[in-house]
């Protein structure tokens, strides 16, 4: 059955205000009991109907029918501004043949094979950052210190940059994430010097190759068929940014997380750190990036267990409301490092599953285990409510996270 609001007035505006630090859980809570296949409207002026039940948005995630590349004029959008999201170079955002042929040519690159083999390096970042940490003494903030710092000086060393370029990473990475507010002037200035870096990048390596990721994927093929130069800049800049800012903003909530109240997450991995793998399965469920949701569009008729999509119609898959469906994840809000295995969701689904889940998963393990490690009394030094976020139109990160040890 479809359930849509009749009079336009009445409809929501979507993302929803958040509630609470970092999310709109109420209000997903209410829709997914009464209205599951409701429609919103965005600030961009367009309506389309909001997934928040598990099963539709698994189902949604994984269907080809539903389009990325709403880059056609009056395709349905969530923000006016222009974003990644809108960018039709980017793999994300393409779809069918055009996002299959990029995928088998880069996809070898990104294997848990080839993984393990950057671990070591993972390792050895994460230790040194905890050195600084440890030298430096307490307090701290540790988003700065420690959950920024880690995935940029990765992506760094796998790309083979110098270190020095890793702020510059960082300010170009929230810019073409939409991460914190910023005009359209100061967000396409950002991006355009982000691209002239890695055309650069990529020219350098590609007369002084090395046996660093970029040159991995300079040198993919698929049969005869490699990525073209412009194909080639608009991967780099995706790795960087996406492998940056939802790497270390997971990082981030995943910590706030395991160190609230009396810490018996934090405890309980310390006593047993083989839960780690589970530990970092269950704590992108429970606390993953901000602005978890996307807007596809229905290019034919699609039945879904809540209702049914029309060509055309523009549809709000809510990730972030299904990571909490207590008909999927009984007990949804409490954090269980023994809930049996189910897809990742943050990750996406189908043909689009994200290429990085197996390096995101990597860092986050590295970065916890070696706290625990190293620093097994670090605690926050404010109260779990207090921590603000950036609340940016895509991704939303914990500003700071005060800890001491």
């Amino acid at each position: 059955m479809t359930i849509e609001a009749t009079d336009a007035r009445s409809i929501p505006l979507f993302p929803f205000p958040a509630d609470s630090p970092g999310g709109a859980q109420a209000e997903y809570v209410r829709r997914r009991a009464a209205c599951p296949f409701g429609t919103v409207h965005t600030p961009a002026g367009h309506d389309a109907v909001l997934l928040v039940r598990g099963e539709d948005v698994e189902a949604a995630l994984a269907d080809t029918r539903l389009a990325h590349n709403l880059t056609a004029p009056g395709s349905p959008r969530i923000h006016l501004a222009s974003s990644f999201r809108q960018d039709p170079r980017l793999m994300t955002n393409m779809d069918g043949a055009q996002h299959l042929r990029l995928r088998r040519i880069v996809a070898p690159s990104f294997t848990p094979r080839n993984v393990s083999r950057w671990e070591p390096a993972i390792n050895a970042i994460a230790e040194e950052l905890c050195d600084a940490m440890i030298e430096a003494g307490p307090p701290a903030d540790i988003t700065t210190a420690y959950c920024f710092a880690l995935p940029v000086r990765i992506i760094c060393e796998l790309l083979g940059v110098p270190r020095t370029d890793a702020d510059r990473f960082r300010q170009w990475s929230g810019a073409f994430l939409s991460v914190v507010p910023m005009t359209p002037a100061e967000r396409a200035e950002q991006v355009e010097e982000f691209t002239a870096y890695v055309t650069g990048l990529v020219a350098a390596r590609r007369r002084d190759p090395g046996d660093a990721l970029i040159d991995s994927l300079i040198a993919a093929r698929d049969g005869d068929d490699r990525l073209t130069e412009p194909e080639l800049v608009m991967m780099v800049l995706g790795l960087i940014a996406v492998g940056n800012e939802a790497t270390s903003n997971s990082l981030a909530r995943a910590l706030r997380t395991l160190l609230r109240g009396q810490r018996e997450l934090w405890t309980s991995l310390i006593a047993d750190p083989g839960r780690l793998p589970a530990a970092v399965e269950e704590l992108l469920r429970h606390s993953p990036p901000g602005g978890m949701f996307a807007m596809r569009q229905a290019r034919e008729t699609v039945d879904f267990p809540s209702g049914t999509l029309h060509a055309g119609q523009g549809v709000i898959i809510a990730s972030e409301s299904a990571l909490r469906d207590p008909d999927v994840y009984p007990d949804p809000d409490s954090v269980r490092f023994d809930r049996p295995r189910r897809p990742q969701l943050v990750f996406g689904g189908g043909p689009h599953y994200c290429l990085g889940a197996h390096l995101a998963k990597a860092e986050l393990a590295s970065g916890i285990g070696c706290l625990l490690r190293r620093m097994p009394g670090l605690h926050l030094e404010i109260a779990y409510e207090a921590v603000r976020f950036s609340n940016g139109d895509i991704l939303s990160s914990p500003l700071a996270l005060p800890v001491s040890w």
